[in-house]
């Protein structure tokens, strides 16, 4: 029993705590201190609620019978300074009308300006909805954010340009991390 005890106390002394950075549920909206931009003044992201899930959604979608808008919105975090610190992000999302994967993620800095792309192979399987919505957020991965020298933001952008075909597919956003071990 006592080597029970012993091996247990050991391995919670090698677990490293975790520092929460972000963690966005988007209960009030999006939050002040995020950003949003959009190329398109009739599509960004936007709140929503539904049966007491908040979300924030976006879509190219321009109506039934109507074309889809070509439209890059950007949904930005606060910058983040995060040093030498081993930091993972995921992010957790519900799709619709599966039209395309129209998410891209990336890193970028204080004045917006692109830094990394986070590679998409982590959620581009989760577009997958063909159907109406059905509400099932799933999740990515827990996904390794490179240290850099520099403070930077996490974006999540919505691309509905793929060629010459517009990408209409549904992102409904519900929650967002970034945690980082101490």
């Amino acid at each position: 029993m006592k080597h029970i005890i012993l091996i247990v106390l050991i391995s919670l002394g090698s677990l490293n705590a975790q520092e929460v950075m972000i963690s966005e549920k988007f209960e009030n909206g999006i939050p002040d201190d995020w950003e949003v931009k959009t190329t398109e003044s009739k599509r960004n992201w936007y709140a929503k609620s539904y049966k007491g899930t908040h979300y924030l959604s976006m879509s190219g979608f321009g109506g039934k019978g109507k074309p889809g808008y070509k439209v890059s919105a950007s949904l930005y975090t606060p910058l983040l300074a995060l040093g030498d610190k081993s930091c993972k992000l995921r992010f957790s999302f519900a799709d619709a009308y599966s039209n395309g994967q129209p998410l891209k993620v990336y890193l970028t800095g204080e004045e917006f300006q692109l830094i990394k792309k986070i590679d998409d192979r982590y959620w581009e399987d989760l577009v997958n909805n063909k159907d109406k919505y059905d509400n099932a957020y799933e999740a990515t991965p827990w996904i390794a954010l490179p240290k850099l020298s520099q403070p930077y933001r996490v974006s999540l952008v919505y691309d509905s340009e793929n060629g010459d075909n517009i990408i209409t597919t549904i992102i409904q956003l519900n929650e967002f991390d970034v945690w980082c071990e101490e």
